[in-house]
């Protein structure tokens, strides 16, 4: 992209802009309720409802999802990240808490299905619990156009459909299992596919990609994703026709079935084409003899200013139909489904309450004491592996940007800069309190999905260890293999998918099975296992995480974060190794 004029925007500044944003959302409506330090926009609630809540959310510039979704009805809160980009954990965590306090029914997360999020908002709903928190998640996406990928389609409009059949179960005194239950459900009937004629560019930024004027890019994504293929143009009744049929054949709809539609504008979409595409979308659907009993059109789930749209399709199958169309005219007043009360003024000022995520904060564990060799050799291996990480910068960018964003060493530096600091002050008595204090660490200061995944893996590591009586090698594997399944978990990557559990499965094998010899052995052979994983990262074929969702010609390299993991983990075991 470089060299290309940056598209004009009317914003303060691209640093700014996400805050900017919620700012308006509730002068605008000020009816609701904005937490500025946490992103978080609420009802206004000042008593326990009893109910279960709702909470949503996810990147910035889909808007007026998920904060123009808030209102009795539909969402009870929503948590804002950054452009395109999955809100940290600490900030769903101070959602849950804050919607919690006001509805002791329990929360009910709805995650949309990208790795960041699953990470994110996973990792989030785990602390909630162990605060004792009544909280579950539901993963929810409805793409066709990826839903061949291992994780399932991606999160496309239909994320809105849930937001309203679980407003509703909430507003009519469901428990919290039997809405999970209802809306899980509903995802299996539920598909979506879009198409777009110009890509959309992130705040300060050229375009996304380009598409020639004559053509258009069917499968494009929300967060600016190209699509998976280039189609030329065609009059508004061929391009819906194309889309309902894929759409159709994937939720094998037949004459007599019914509907609900949700034709989403994705951002720069006229009034004049949405209501053209409305007409043909019924149309099409009329003349299978499928019944259209609901459309709701209109921008639900954007992609900034993108020139396109995505139909997703509910169908109202004969067990649970009638009860989710009913859920559908539910009322609300969520400004983004419709206008109302909520644009009346309210008196009273926004602020976090402080108080939430202290009390919600990690019980104290321990675990086992370190001797001070222990400490000593705990410090300079982690001052090790964070060196290295400083020091690799140059290559894990290089590796990361045939199928990333080309920004995996920045990250890692950011997060060995981190530890060099932390290093400088932190006690390591216990290393269950220091393995917590790394993942605090790659949630604030990595940030993104690579800081969700380490986080994650490093608090369920920190538990592992905490819950142990002796500093020993077979706790270390036990906690070694806690992070790869809490990775595993909400990540939905497995080893052979081309990520960073290729180069720590291998190992952890390796580790395992030389675990009674001697030590010394079994280092240096974990560390030559955790080597070879990451080099046969380079033949493998992407199936979880963003490497997944581009052609495979990008990907024949080893994987960056294979390799990052390489780089810390061969430089704590050498260094062990060297001192014992």
């Amino acid at each position: 992209m470089e060299g290309k004029p940056i598209t004009k925007k009317i914003i303060n500044s691209p640093e700014t802009c996400v805050a900017d944003n919620l700012r308006g959302v509730v002068a605008t409506y000020p009816a609701l309720q904005l937490h500025p330090k946490h992103r978080v926009v609420t009802v206004r609630r000042k008593t326990d409802s009893g109910r279960v809540a709702v909470l949503g959310g996810g990147g910035s510039g889909h808007e007026p999802f998920a904060g123009g979704l808030v209102g009795s009805g539909m969402l009870d809160g929503a948590v804002a990240g950054g452009v395109f980009a999955s809100p940290p954990t600490g900030h769903v965590l101070y959602g849950i808490a804050q919607l919690y306090k006001y509805n002791s029914g329990g929360v009910i997360v709805i995650i949309g299905n990208y790795t960041g999020d699953r990470l994110n908002f996973g990792k989030a709903i785990e602390k909630a619990k162990i605060s004792g928190i009544k909280v579950e998640g539901l993963i929810v996406g409805e793409d066709v156009a990826s839903s061949k990928n291992k994780t399932g389609g991606r999160s496309m409009c239909g994320e809105v459909f849930f937001y309203k059949l679980c407003g509703a179960m909430a507003d009519k005194g469901f428990d919290l299992k039997t809405m999970k239950d209802i809306a899980a459900e509903a995802n299996k009937y539920m598909a979506t596919l879009g198409v777009c004629l110009s890509a959309c560019s992130l705040p300060g930024q050229p375009p996304l990609f380009e598409i020639a004027r004559d053509e258009m890019e069917l499968g494009a994504g929300v967060h600016g994703e190209a699509g998976i293929e280039k189609l030329k143009m065609g009059t508004a009744k061929e391009v819906v026709q194309m889309i309902l049929d894929k759409v159709v054949a994937h939720l094998k709809l037949t004459a007599g079935n019914r509907v609900a539609v949700m034709i989403d504008n994705l951002g720069g979409t006229s009034f004049l084409e949405m209501n053209i595409i409305a007409a043909e979308t019924k149309d099409y659907l009329e003349s299978k003899q499928i019944t259209v009993e609901r459309i709701f059109s209109g921008h639900m789930k954007t992609s900034l200013e993108m020139h396109g749209f995505q139909i997703c399709l509910l169908h109202l199958n004969k067990q649970h139909g009638d009860l989710w169309l009913e859920l559908l005219d539910a009322p609300t007043n969520a400004v983004g489904w419709c206008g109302g009360a909520q644009s009346v003024k309210t008196e009273g000022g926004h602020g976090d309450d402080e108080t939430l995520l202290q009390t919600h904060s990690r019980k104290l564990t321990t675990g086992p004491t370190l001797s001070a060799k222990e400490q000593e050799i705990l410090r300079g291996s982690l001052q090790a592996a964070a060196d290295e990480l400083v020091k690799n910068e140059g290559l894990l960018n290089r590796l990361d940007s045939g199928c990333g964003d080309g920004d995996c060493g920045n990250t890692l530096k950011k997060f060995g800069l981190a530890i060099q600091s932390y290093l400088k002050t932190a006690s390591a008595e216990y290393l269950s309190n220091v393995l917590w204090d790394l993942s605090e660490m790659a949630e604030t200061d990595m940030g993104g999905t690579s800081g969700g995944i380490y986080s994650l893996g490093l608090s369920a590591a920190s538990q592992t260890v905490a819950n142990g009586k002796t500093n020993n090698v077979a706790l270390w594997l036990e906690a070694w293999e806690s992070a790869m399944q809490a990775i595993t978990k909400y990540g939905g990557a497995e080893p052979g998918d081309r990520t960073m559990l290729d180069t720590l499965y291998p190992a952890a094998q390796v580790f395992k099975q030389n675990l009674s010899g001697d030590f010394k052995v079994l280092l240096k052979k974990t560390v030559e296992a955790a080597e070879k994983g990451a080099k046969a990262t380079a033949n493998m074929t992407a199936k979880a995480g963003r490497a997944s969702y581009v052609a495979s010609g990008y990907t024949q390299d080893e994987d960056a974060g294979a390799r990052a993991a390489v780089i810390w983990l061969q430089a704590i075991l050498n260094y062990i190794h060297n001192k014992y």
